[in-house]
């Protein structure tokens, strides 16, 4: 009875629960990362990137349905409703997964009044009013509860426990800064101990003669301090730069060794940013963190020395100092979300500016500017307004401290004289006390400023760690590779036989049983509308993305028993996103490649059409190509791309949309002199003339091959090919 006295009490008030906050890195994973909140809300941590496998988050996000199957998985009991808002109010079961503004997942922690308590995976946790929630949202909700099947597991992430880790991976590092820490404690208990002598024997007249010894003793104390003190910041600053180099370049290989969909699904300049918090990492690694035991031992060792002088005082400064403390506790879990979300939005802002410089040119021919601006302001004002919430906040948290400080100035002073009025300490001693409790104090706010410091820092950890998580591509970077292929180029043989494969692996496979043979010097064509999966086939056969079902094979031997340096150098692609690097015409055919020499590149231009005009240029292929490769003309940046493609002499090509920018008489001398050089080509295209001449058509539709065969035969009968021709034609 009385449990259900309390239950109704409680529903009648307006139930609410807080759910841990789990911020999504990616845009499109907003569903999976609902789920990570409502699972450990009920004890159960699994990390984001496991889930977004299991929830099959691809580029187009995450279905409901998809997200109520991981669920069940995880041994929850799942319910997808089409609720109206105000059946909500009833509901009082939180935390509901719910549909907002028909494009987005987050967490309704509870509802009270015309107040609604939302946990937001891409900003953290916020409150709206109930007009802008039923605005809001579609109408849509998921109750998830732990089931018969379901294992409380995990823990959350311990940003502690992972500093820890990492600094111990210098041990000897480590060892000798904390022996150095040691032997500055010796100065630093010399200080009080001088003020003591100095008051209580010196300026009383006791041992006058002392003085001399006394100055000369400081002095050496003094210049021992400032030697230590530099070896110390000399150690700190080597270790940084040293953390920082590693951490960075670890970081950087594993991102570039990532599988393409990873790079897919998240805005490239945000994952840039990502490589510059290896700094602001290592720098608190090396800082506050490394000193954190030492800091520790020297806070018991000091604190150990004042309860010899004043039981009472010391009391009175450890009391402040919990309070001091605890205001940093309570305060930094929230300090942290919005951490968080400042930085997401940073990245996105970041991101949203690189993207819309980058394609400046369109946006003013089209008149976006405006539109552009609106966008990038609305990023804009998030973060400030992320900042101003900070910052009030943390105004409002040392506003607490400094009054505390005060007040046990005041005590300590208070009850200090005292002591001295009763005989129980002589000035000298209360002078020394002093001195040892900033002693004892500074450690400790340097643990409290490690504990501050880390809220930022527990963010960008966890945002390397979505890197470094993540599992590299084994398809093109398997841990061993066969060294016995005995060949160090393909022939041009290439066999994709009954190939599927989709984004989402909760979902239908977007190419099902195609098959495609191409032999040595033959050219295949592959064609069909917008969306039957042609450029997918291409991104297949180059190993960007591995099949589901099937084989692709090369010289008859499935492509993981083939060494990658053999696939690179005979395979490569070109596609219709052209890009040039910030360098010289040569550097941009070669693209890192110092093996090439200035005959194959010269080679290559030529084939693409592109020698003559290089030579017309200011220093011939010493001249400087812009960001963007903005001083050259679309056709010549896509005939750059395939002189790129040209220049390692592949023995197969794959052609994507790769001549859509050139004339067709450019074209037509382009693709005489790759048949020329006798390399298998596989092409993409919409022309005709692009098509016709091909050994094999393939025509695609919704990912499955409806007709194959050569121009000529299939333009015999009314079938997808021809009516895909006359389709174009009349265009």
């Amino acid at each position: 009875m009385a449990m259900d006295f309390w239950e109704k009490f409680w529903h009648k008030s307006g139930a609410r629960v807080k759910v841990p906050t789990v911020l999504q890195m990616e845009a499109t994973e907003c569903g999976a990362a609902s789920l990570a909140m409502v699972l450990a809300h009920y004890g159960l941590w699994v990390p984001l990137e496991k889930l977004r496998s299991e929830c099959g988050v691809n580029r187009d996000g995450s279905k409901a349905s998809n997200v109520m199957r991981a669920a069940k998985a995880r041994g929850c009991e799942v319910h997808g409703y089409r609720w109206e808002a105000e059946s909500l109010r009833e509901e009082q079961d939180y935390p509901l997964i719910i549909h907002w503004e028909f494009n987005h997942f987050l967490v309704l922690e509870g509802i009270r009044g015309d107040k609604v308590y939302l946990n937001d995976p891409a900003m953290g946790r916020r409150t709206v009013y109930w007009d802008e929630f039923v605005t809001s949202y579609t109408g849509i909700a998921l109750t998830i509860r732990p089931g018969a099947g379901f294992q409380p597991a995990g823990h959350r992430y311990n940003v502690f426990k992972a500093v820890a880790q990492k600094l111990w991976q210098d041990k000897w590092g480590m060892t000798f800064l904390i022996l150095l820490g040691l032997c500055m404690i010796v100065p630093g208990l010399a200080s009080p101990i001088f003020s003591q002598v100095f008051l209580d024997d010196i300026l009383t007249g006791k041992h006058r003669d002392w003085m001399g010894n006394l100055c000369i003793a400081m002095t050496v104390s003094f210049l021992v301090s400032a030697v230590l003190t530099w070896l110390r910041a000399v150690l700190l600053t080597r270790w940084q730069r040293k953390l920082t180099l590693a951490d960075s370049s670890t970081f950087f290989w594993h991102l570039l060794r990532l599988p393409m969909h990873f790079f897919h699904q998240r805005y490239a300049a945000e994952v840039a940013g990502r490589i510059s918090m290896n700094e602001s990492v290592a720098g608190v690694l090396s800082g506050s963190a490394a000193t954190a035991v030492l800091d520790a031992f020297i806070a018991l060792f000091f604190l150990l020395l004042l309860l010899q002088y004043n039981v009472l005082l010391t009391f009175i400064g450890i009391v402040f100092m919990i309070l001091n403390i605890a205001v940093l506790v309570l305060t930094r879990r929230h300090l942290t979300d919005l951490a968080m979300r400042i930085q997401q939005d940073a990245g996105k802002e970041y991101g949203a500016s690189i993207n819309g410089l980058t394609m400046i040119d369109s946006i003013k021919a089209n008149g976006n500017e405006g539109d552009f601006f609106m966008k990038w302001a609305g990023y804009r004002s998030k973060v400030l307004n992320g900042m101003q919430e900070t910052q009030l906040w943390m105004l409002s948290v040392t506003m607490l401290p400094t009054l505390l400080t005060g007040l046990n100035g005041a005590l300590i002073m208070t009850f200090g004289g005292f002591s001295i009025m009763d005989g129980a300490m002589t000035a000298g001693m209360f002078v020394a006390f002093q001195h040892l409790m900033g002693s004892f104090q500074a450690p400790v706010a340097n643990l409290t400023g490690l504990y501050t410091s880390l809220q930022t820092t527990e963010m960008q950890m966890q945002r390397l760690n979505d890197v470094q998580r993540y599992e590299v591509d084994d398809l093109n970077y398997p841990e061993k590779e066969n060294q016995n292929f005995g060949k160090q180029r393909l022939s041009g043989e290439m066999e994709l036989k009954s190939v599927s494969f989709g984004y989402s692996p909760l979902e239908p496979p977007l190419l099902t049983d195609f098959n495609l043979h191409l032999k040595p010097g033959h050219w295949v064509a592959i064609v069909g509308p917008s969306g039957s999966g042609k450029s997918t086939v291409a991104k297949v056969i180059t190993g960007l993305y591995e099949e589901w079902g099937g084989q692709v094979l090369f010289d008859g031997t499935p492509r993981r028993q083939v060494p990658r340096s053999v696939i690179t150098t005979s395979l490569t692609s070109v596609d219709q996103d052209v890009f040039q690097i910030t360098g010289t015409v040569g550097e941009n055919i070669a693209l890192f490649d110092h093996s090439l020499r200035q005959s194959d590149i010269m080679r290559a231009a030529k084939d693409a059409c592109i020698h003559e005009d290089i030579l017309q240029l200011e220093g011939g292929y010493d001249a400087k190509v812009s960001e963007g490769g903005l001083n050259f003309s679309g056709g010549q940046r896509q005939r750059m791309e395939i002189a790129r493609a040209l220049a390692v002499n592949p023995s197969i090509l794959v052609l994507d949309e790769a001549t859509s920018a050139l004339d067709p008489i450019t074209e037509e001398k382009v693709l005489e002199n790759i048949r020329h050089r006798g390399c298998a080509c596989v092409i993409i295209a919409h022309r005709l003339s692009t098509i016709r001449d091909a050994d094999e058509i393939i025509v695609l539709e919704h990912g499955q091959v409806v007709e194959r065969g050569r121009h000529r035969d299939m333009m015999k009968h009314d079938g997808p090919y021809k009516r895909l021709i006359d389709e174009y034609s009349s265009k």
